[in-house]
């Protein structure tokens, strides 16, 4: 379909009042639409509020040549260009405006054609105003959400592709002014939240928007850096320093330098280690595994967890001067389930962007669907309801994805894992390190067994450095089981 307005035409024009686009060509449903939005008492973010009328489907197109529109109410009978091919036409020029469909034809095929060419609520006549005034603040503050943050989300494009940026909620909009806010600074950033709640996106989204975005973004995952390597892959080591260090490497943090070291499930990182990047936080400097000397850096450190940092002081498991100087900034990250109202708009924005990667552009959420993403209460959050879209789209046969569809896909009732009783009462993490400790000691136990208890053997069995190996030993067996020949 081609644009009868030159979307070039919509960029630079001078921004007016929030403004209500009303195309109806009959006089007496304008004057009854005019008095409905009258008596709706409708408030926007500046409290200036303009209503422009146009009869034809071609006049509204030209206002929108003239000036920017916020929001559309349109009827579907219109001279010469219908409602529905108006609605088409509005959102190949600009998919995030609202456009309300105000008709006194109520057909289910109508209204599902209209929801499905992007409309933003379907409305029949004639008006209560007490109901058109509720649709038409919620689409208020949906373009208005939209038109604040348009600058930002432009700088982040990135990571709005991935849905984790999307959101109209309050406490959504709070996380995106956090970030809008420790982008113009150096401090450094602690987030918080679930896992799957897009903590690594919002990072990501504070370097873009910074002034050092052309500058390194290092990730680093303490979670999966092997133990017994993971000081050198953070500092680096010079030649000789231990067995294989046949010259000197730059760690990660050194290759961030100018720029942002991500420091992903910070919790996870040794305590011995946590004194060392509290040196380079606090002395801009780092010192590589068996190395004398410090080399200068310029960076900023954003870190991450799913782990109670607080909590993790109190038992002595976190240094408590590293948890102050990260959490300069702190940016706690809500769940899913606690922004419901924006899993709509996180889900149709996934199933726009996966369904033209797919090759299905026309498929769309039917009411009910909806209100089933919206029901469940998403433990895995953002990453999950992304999944959940994705199969969604891969195994759709018809343009409409209807309740069914999106009930196959979620457990029946509320998520619930049966656990052995040792882990019953334990959070994952907890239960995640009791099962890795009991692992370590059966795994070290056997290889000893198996090579007359023998460390260097049973080391070299494993696949790992006696050195490594004897570290395991020490910290899971006291170190007793072997007899180091």
């Amino acid at each position: 379909m081609h644009s009868l307005v030159d979307p070039q035409l919509l960029v630079k024009k001078p921004k007016a009042p929030f403004t209500v686009l009303v195309v109806e060509d009959n006089s007496a449903d304008a004057e009854m639409l005019l008095h409905a939005l009258e008596q709706a008492n409708l408030k926007t973010l500046d409290d200036h509020l303009d209503v422009e009328v146009r009869a034809t489907a071609e006049g509204a197109l030209q206002l929108l040549n003239e000036r920017t529109v916020d929001l559309v109410l349109t009827d579907l009978i219109l001279p010469a260009m219908d409602g529905l091919d108006l609605v088409s036409h509005l959102l190949e020029l600009d998919r995030h405006l609202p456009v309300l469909v105000v008709t006194w034809m109520n057909t289910v095929d109508l209204a599902v054609e209209a929801m499905r060419r992007g409309a933003f609520d379907y409305v029949l006549k004639p008006l209560n105003p007490t109901d058109l005034g509720m649709r038409l603040h919620r689409a208020i503050r949906y373009s208005e959400i939209l038109r604040r943050t348009s600058a930002f989300e432009r700088m982040v494009r990135h990571d709005l592709e991935t849905g984790s940026l999307v959101g109209v909620s309050a406490a959504f909009q709070r996380v995106l002014r956090q970030v809008r806010e420790a982008a113009q600074v150096r401090s450094t950033v602690l987030i918080t939240g679930e896992t799957g709640t897009g903590k690594g996106l919002i990072a990501r989204a504070i370097h873009e928007h910074s002034r050092e975005r052309a500058k390194p973004f290092q990730v680093i995952d303490c979670a999966t850096i092997p133990e017994g390597t993971i000081e050198s892959e953070l500092f680096g080591h010079v030649r000789g320093a231990f067995t294989g260090a046949s010259t000197d490497k730059p760690g990660l943090i050194e290759l961030a330098h100018g720029g942002t070291v991500f420091l992903d499930e910070i919790g996870e990182l040794p305590l011995g280690l946590q004194a060392k990047l509290l040196r380079v936080i606090e002395e801009n400097e780092v010192r590589p595994v068996g190395g004398t000397r410090a080399k200068r850096v310029d960076l900023r450190i954003i870190a991450a967890t799913n782990q109670d940092l607080a909590e993790k002081v109190k038992q002595g498991a976190f240094r408590k001067d590293l948890y102050f100087r990260l959490a300069v900034v702190h940016i706690p990250v809500p769940p899913l389930r606690e922004r419901t109202e924006d899993i709509p708009v996180i889900a149709r924005h996934l199933l726009d962007r996966l369904g033209r990667e797919m090759g299905k552009p026309r498929c769309y959420f039917d009411a009910a669907a909806i209100d089933a993403l919206t029901a469940y209460p998403w433990p895995g959050n953002v990453r999950e309801l992304r999944n959940v879209v994705e199969r969604v789209v891969m195994l759709a046969t018809s343009d409409k994805i209807t309740r069914a569809d999106v009930k196959t896909l979620l457990p029946t009732g509320q998520a619930r894992v049966f656990l052995d009783d040792p882990y019953a009462d334990l959070t994952y993490m907890e239960a995640k390190r009791k099962a890795l400790t009991a692992f370590i000691r059966a795994f070290l136990r056997s290889k000893l067994a198996t090579n007359g208890g023998v460390i260097t053997k049973a080391a070299e069995s494993s696949g790992i450095s006696q050195q490594h190996f004897s570290l395991l030993m020490k910290r899971h067996l006291g170190g007793a089981d072997g007899d180091g020949s």
